[in-house]
């Protein structure tokens, strides 16, 4: 009957065909700026930690190759995911959702620990990772 037919049509849910270019867009191409961000964050911490501490903190702040070669393999994971994502038919809620979390949380970890950047990183490092986070805030909530 009519009535069944439309309940099962709302019920389902939407295939990426249906979804709309411009949401679909926005949240891919978020995804993909933000895993080519944590790429690049990456590859510092594992390629080059003592190079990173010293650009990101201040002068006598005591490196740690090991921690830092944690920290890159964990964001380059993220990283991972987020263009992995990016290339997918649909917005990808998951990931875009631990993009949010993950960008939302980093300036407050760098504030907490302001004592320990360079304030001009802190200022600017801030800034973009929490833009970074509005932006896939916005792609998480324009997704269906």
């Amino acid at each position: 009957d009519n009535c069944t037919a439309h309940a099962t049509r709302v019920s389902r849910p939407l295939s990426p065909k249906n979804t709309s270019h411009a949401s679909t867009m926005d949240a891919q191409t978020t995804l993909k700026i933000c895993g080519v961000a944590n790429g690049v964050y990456a590859a510092q911490m594992l390629g080059a930690p003592q190079w990173a501490n010293d650009f990101y903190y201040k002068e006598g702040h005591k490196s740690s190759q090991n921690w830092q070669n944690w920290f890159g393999l964990a964001i380059s994971g993220m990283a991972t995911a987020q263009i992995l994502a990016s290339n997918e038919p649909a917005p990808n809620k998951a990931v875009l959702g631990a993009t949010v979390a993950m960008n939302m949380a980093a300036p407050l970890m760098m504030l907490k620990q302001k004592d320990d950047f360079k304030p001009e990183q802190l200022a600017m490092n801030g800034a973009f990772v929490a833009g970074l986070g509005a932006l896939a805030l916005k792609a998480y909530n324009d997704s269906k």
